[in-house]
This record gives structure tokens, sequence and C-alpha cells, in this order.
């Protein structure tokens, strides 16, 4: 008998037993049993789960669900046409509608698998070593496994939110559960002051008005073709709502359909990334790399997609906007409503693309090839940051609101109802607070060597060296087949981290695209191995 835990059951848990599924055969998974710890359903986990308000919509295309192998008996495609058809072919589907599509392959999975596989709905309070096992503690008792997989996404109720804001009305982030959106804790009429201007931000917006029974009505435009929105206020709206952050600066609206020549243009500089991985990967042990060279690629990526579509911006435009995450024109003193306004404009083609529609096209077209090349680079301690930071830029650039949740907001601004500034030293005292920045990603509140982890799980791991957080990073560090390297720098073989606790050595964990990321796959085929030393043949 093998035993297996996963500390966290949300889709990096269902994709890697989905490829442990595809490459698992009979014999190997006689005595495998799987424990799946969360409070939470399985599949959907936290982020996911079922019961959210239909206002909430996925951020990605409802496609990516399907990339990869077979996932059950249904495509997502297939069983939104089934099971909700009056979400068919819609590209951005209600969170909530997802959830229930990942719940249900979870309990498919659970009751086809040749292994065995349980959910435990239970919080794991801690994780040590017994011997050559694993003891794992939860609220529901503890129990001894030869294999724990760590795959807690946004994180565990135990777990701290990072740098909490003081007097702010819900006491933990907005992930999954909005009690402290409703009229008890944000009465009509009152004012609310959001900390942030990201996602979850927005899904507090949308809370506050769609979800209170405000309506949306297309209204006519400027330009043609443009899908201009006006709001209808329901009646129990706040007064006013302000989001507020330190850049003052929105997301940029992703558009529906990116030119066939632009698209083309990215495709050819997909190799010249990669080829850049491979050169860091061969540099001799414990040299750092300069992005340098990989950025020397993206820029000349957007010069050229620049030329394609006749804008006029220059490479001292670009890496400026890289740095500040603001376009030249109006720096400073754009509106966040002109901003999103001007993007919106330059996604239908009415306007000229500017840097930051360059980048974002470039980023998020190259995204899958960053992701590969960077994957456990050790950058230069100088560069480090730097690099973290534009990341961090054209990220708030490519993957932003879909268009159809920008234009609410661009009416919610239009109608007075939305505002966006700077977080005010000392907010107004009849202000109600809302803190809608999530823990980052990672296991630690900041950076090492001086943040501190978030999970009691992972500080007690940390402890006693049974895993790595790098200087100047958030993540834990992993060998390609998600298994933990320890504070020795060896592998710790019965001990991995599959996911969000990895960002920062690893990229682009906040996705559901099961095919961006090797370690799932790479994990399962471990676990086949093991379990099989003389069939090495495992289905691929």
């Amino acid at each position: 008998m093998t035993r297996v835990a996963f500390i966290g059951g949300g889709p990096k848990c269902l994709f890697a037993l989905l490829e442990l599924r595809d490459r698992c055969p009979d014999a190997a998974a006689e005595g495998l049993a799987i424990d799946v710890f969360d409070p939470c359903p399985p599949g959907a986990g936290r982020v996911w789960q079922e019961g959210q308000p239909t206002a909430l919509r996925l951020n990605v295309s409802a496609g990516i669900l399907d990339a990869g192998p077979s996932a059950g008996p249904e495509t997502f495609a297939q069983w939104v046409a089934r099971v909700e058809p009056r979400y068919r072919g819609e590209r951005y589907p209600p969170r909530v509608v997802v959830g229930r599509y990942l719940a249900e392959q979870f309990r498919h999975l659970a009751g086809t698998a040749a292994f065995g596989l349980t959910h435990v709905p239970a919080l794991v309070t801690g994780v040590e070593r017994a011997g050559a096992q694993w003891e794992v503690f939860s609220d529901a008792g503890s129990g001894l496994y030869d294999e724990v997989v760590l795959a807690t996404g946004h994180g565990m109720a135990l777990d701290a939110p990072g740098q909490p804001l003081a007097s702010a009305r819900n006491g933990g982030p907005l992930i999954g559960e909005y009690p402290a959106l409703g009229e008890e804790g944000i009465p009509v009429g009152s004012r609310v002051l959001i900390r942030g201007a990201a996602l979850t931000a927005y899904d507090a917006v949308l809370l506050l008005t769609e979800g209170r029974g405000g309506r949306w009505t297309e209204s006519a435009g400027p330009e043609s073709g443009t899908p201009w929105l006006r709001y209808i206020p329901g009646g129990r709206e706040p007064s006013g709502i302000t989001l507020a952050s330190r850049s003052t600066l929105p997301m940029v609206p992703k558009p529906d359909e990116v030119p066939e020549d632009i698209r083309r243009c990215i495709d050819g500089h997909r190799q010249r990334v990669l080829d850049w991985g491979r050169e860091i990967a061969c540099l001799p042990a414990g040299t750092g790399a300069a992005y340098t060279g990989l950025f020397r690629i993206l820029l000349s990526c957007a010069l050229d997609c620049a030329e394609r579509c006749g804008s006029p911006v220059t490479p001292l435009d670009l890496w400026r906007t890289a740095l500040t995450g603001r376009t030249g024109e109006g720096q400073g003193t754009e509106s966040a409503a002109e901003n999103i306004r001007r993007s919106i404009r330059a996604n239908h083609l009415q306007a000229p693309p500017t840097a930051q529609w360059l980048w974002a096209r470039v980023w998020s077209g190259l995204y899958p090839e960053v992701v590969r090349a960077v994957s456990r680079v050790r950058w230069l301690p100088a560069q480090a940051k730097l690099f973290h930071r534009v990341s961090g830029q054209l990220e708030r650039m490519a993957f932003g609101p879909p268009e159809g949740t920008a234009l609410k907001l661009l009416a919610l601004f239009d109608c007075g109802l939305l505002d966006q500034g700077p977080f005010p030293p000392r907010p107004p005292r009849d202000t109600v607070l809302l803190d809608a920045v999530t823990p980052p990603a990672g296991v630690l509140d900041s950076a090492a060597p001086g943040g501190r982890a978030m999970s009691p799980v992972i500080a007690g791991l940390l402890a006693a060296g049974e895993v790595l957080v790098r200087e100047g990073e958030r993540g834990l560090l992993t060998d390609a087949d998600g298994t933990c390297i320890d504070a020795n720098g060896n592998r710790n073989e019965s001990l991995a981290a599959l996911g969000r606790p990895t960002e920062g050595p690893t990229l682009g964990h906040d996705t559901l695209n099961r095919t961006l990321h090797p370690e799932p796959r790479s994990w399962a085929r471990r676990i086949v191995r093991q379990r099989l030393p003389q069939h090495l043949g495992e289905r691929s």
C-alpha cells in the first residue's frame, strides 16, 4: 500500500490526478491510495467553489479548460451544452459554472480511476517527517503517508493574508466567498473604499452593483462598432465606490481577437525565446542570469508588431512603459476611465496601438515560451527585482479583464458611481473599507530572507529544512517533476509542490491551462516509475 496526501484539492490537484489516471496502468494503480485534504469541494477548491454569484465571470476564454489530454467523458463545451445550455458558446461564463464542471470532473475521476481516491473535508494544520514517511495533521486527526503533495493554491483558511488592512470589513481575502459584501456589511448608500485595483477589486465592484440588481444596456458611443454600455442602477448600491492603488492604473482589457498579422509576427519570435532559455540553462552552477537577452527579444517582437500595425512607438517608449506601466501620451495625467476607453478603442482598431497594447500582445502571446525559458532561472541579485518589476507591469497589461468586464467598469466610471485614485493615508471615517489585495503568489509574504511564511504548514516545513525558498524569491524551489528541494539543495523525494506555492522559481500558475506547466505530468510519471520500476514505458 502506498498512501499519498494532497494538501489542497483545487484545479492543480485535479490536473495532476488526471495526468496520473492517463498514465497509470492497472498494475501501478494497485495498492495506491490518494487522500485529498480540502474543506472545500475537490476539483473546484476554494476559488471555484459552487454558490458564487453569477456576476463573477471567468477572466480567460473558457476554451482553456479543454486544453490538454482527455479530461473526462465530456469537454467543458459539451458539458455546458448539456448542463447549462444558457451559457453555451459564451467565452467568459460565470465562474460558478466552471466550478461545477471542475467538481464534476473530480467526482467522475474518483468513481473511475484505478487507484483509490478519497476526499477528506478537513483543514491541514501541519506536515512533519516521520522516519521514511510523513505525518499529516488536520482537524480530522493525523495519519501517515508515503508521499505528500502541496497544492494549496491561494492558501487555506488558517493562512495569514499577508499585510491585512486595518478596519477592513472583510477579515480575510475575497477568494471564493463574499459574505462581507452583503448589505449588512456594506449598507445601501454607503461610501466604499477598496484597497486594490486588479481582478479581485473588479469582482467586488460587480458584486456591489450588478450583484445588487443593477443592469447594463448598450449605449451609442462615439465610434460605430464599439459596444459601449450604460449602467441602470438597481437602487441597492453604495453611493460611491473608489478603487485605490499605488499606481492608480487600471488593468488593460484584453481583446476578444488579436489581428492575424500580429499573431504571425509573434509566432516568428517563439523559438528565439526558447533558444535563450536553453542558453541560460547551460550556465555553470552558481552563476546568475541577466534578463537582458530575454527582453531584447521581447522588445524586438514589440517593435516588429508596431511596424505591422503602423504604430509610431520607439524602443524608448516601449522600455519606459515596461518600467512604469504608463504609455507615453498622458503619462501620469490620464484617468483610469480614459485609460480603459483608449485601450478598448485600440482593441477595435479605432486608435493606433499604444506601447501598452503592444506589450500586452507580446507578453500574452509569448507567455508559454517565457514560462518555459525562465523556469528555475537564478537571476543575478541586482536584476531579480527589476525582472519581477517589469514582468509585473507586463502581466497587468496582458492579463487584464475581458472587454465585457472593462465596459461595465467604464459605464460605472461614466455615471459617477466608480472612481480610482491613490489610497489615502487616512481614509475618511464615514467610509466602508474593503481589502481586495490577494495574498502574493508563493509561500512568503515578501521575498526571502526577510519574508514570513503565510501558512503554518509551510512555516513548519521551512523550519525543519524540508523545503527551500531562494533569496530574493517567495516561492518554493522544486525540481522539474515538482519534487521539493530541501535546505541543503537536495531533492526531497517524497515531498512535492505544484502550482501557486512555487510561483517565483516558476511562473504563471494562476491559470486553468493544463498544458502550460509540465510539473503535474512529470510528477505523475515519477509516481508510475516508482511503483513499477520495471515498467519504464508508461503511457505517454
